[in-house]
C-alpha cells in the first residue's frame, strides 16, 4: 500500500510543472498573423508598409505630372499609393503617387 501511495504521489509531482509550462505558453491552435510574429518584426518592415510621403508632397508631384489640369481632390490611398482626382476641359481622370519614394 506505501508503494502505491508513492508512486501516485511521484506521478502527481511530475505532472504539476508539465501543466503551468503548457499553460505559461498560451493556446497551441494560436497561429494567427499579428501575434508574436508581428511584435518581433524588426521596425524597417514596419516602416516599409507606411508611406514614407505626405499627402502634401504626393499632390505637387502629381500636379506637376497633370500640367495645367485643375485639381479636382484627392481620391484616397491605394495600397501605398496616393491618388488624386483632375479635371482638363471637362474630362476627369486620376494620377496616382507611389508614397514609398
Amino acid at each position: 500500500m506505501k508503494r502505491m501511495s508513492v508512486i501516485l504521489a511521484a506521478a502527481l509531482l511530475a505532472v504539476a510543472p508539465l501543466e503551468a509550462a503548457a499553460a505559461q505558453d498560451g493556446p497551441r491552435g494560436d497561429r494567427r498573423s499579428g501575434g508574436r510574429e508581428q511584435q518581433q518584426r524588426p521596425e524597417r518592415e514596419r516602416e516599409r508598409e507606411r508611406p514614407q510621403m505626405s499627402q502634401a508632397e504626393a499632390q505637387r508631384i502629381a500636379q506637376s505630372r497633370a500640367g495645367g489640369a485643375r485639381f479636382v481632390g484627392y481620391r484616397g490611398q491605394s495600397g501605398r499609393s496616393y491618388i488624386f482626382a483632375f479635371d482638363d476641359g471637362g474630362r476627369i481622370f486620376n494620377i496616382s503617387v507611389d508614397a514609398s519614394r
